[in-house]
């Protein structure tokens, strides 16, 4: 599916426009009830086809805490970090809006242990995160999309939990990266929102340090100031 956000945005205005005061819906309920459903009669679906799905760090803090987990505060952050984003590609049919439980089976090593042993996952983590759809206009394979480019291409945000499997990661992770420990489900939200919703939260960010190599230097290094939380009830993650 390609994602245009011009296209969408008019696509609401002319939703809205519909269901306005003074529009020819307004007095027919008959066919309001055929367009609008209540929540909880409906079934929320992924909003897009997951081609493709990479994940990186995108903020010192988060490499710096996840690294922690991984190889200690003394050895968190990569050299590399610092001066080239970081990522890998995840299982994108591993990404959903909502899934069944889950328990993850796989190989861990824990410490002490004289050699791995296979089992269920016992430390099962989740990162509450942005998820960011590219979409609309493409490059072509060997032609890269400049970085000030970028914004041009996103299409819009939605919600993201990044589920990991914390005690296969430190064993696997070596010397290719995740593989089990982070493919087992990604969920994200059904509904996407546009760049243009959220052009009241865009700030500033601090300068990087150490400054990027010319390629990855932004002329608008900006980004959200979102407040998320996430709430824990009974055992379920919400």
């Amino acid at each position: 599916m390609s994602l245009d956000r011009h296209h969408w945005i008019e696509v609401r205005q002319t939703i809205q426009q519909l269901f306005s005061k003074g529009s020819p819906l307004e007095s027919d309920k008959e066919k309001v009830d055929q367009l609008l459903h209540k929540i909880d009669a409906v079934e929320m679906h992924l909003p897009a086809k997951i081609g493709d799905y990479t994940d990186f760090y995108a903020s010192r803090n988060h490499a710096f805490n996840v690294g922690s987990i991984i190889r200690g505060p003394e050895n968190a952050l990569a050299e590399n970090w610092l001066h080239i984003p970081i990522g890998y590609h995840g299982r994108s049919s591993s990404v959903v809006v909502k899934g069944d439980v889950i328990r993850p089976h796989g190989q861990s090593k824990p410490p002490g242990a004289e050699k791995p042993q296979f089992g269920e996952c016992k430390r099962l983590d989740f990162e509450l995160e942005i998820g960011v759809f590219v979409g609309g206009k493409t490059n072509h394979i060997g032609h890269p999309l400049k970085v000030n480019k970028a914004w041009d291409n996103i299409f819009g945000l939605v919600l993201l939990n990044d589920w990991s499997f914390r005690d296969f990661q430190t064993w696997e992770y070596v010397p290719l990266g995740p593989f089990t420990s982070k493919n087992g489900i990604t969920t994200i939200s059904p509904w996407i929102v546009t760049l243009e919703a959220l052009e009241g939260a865009k700030v500033e960010l601090s300068p990087q340090v150490p400054t990027p190599l010319e390629y990855l230097q932004e002329k608008e290094h900006k980004s959200f100031d979102i407040d998320l939380t996430v709430e824990l009830s009974n055992g379920n993650i919400t």
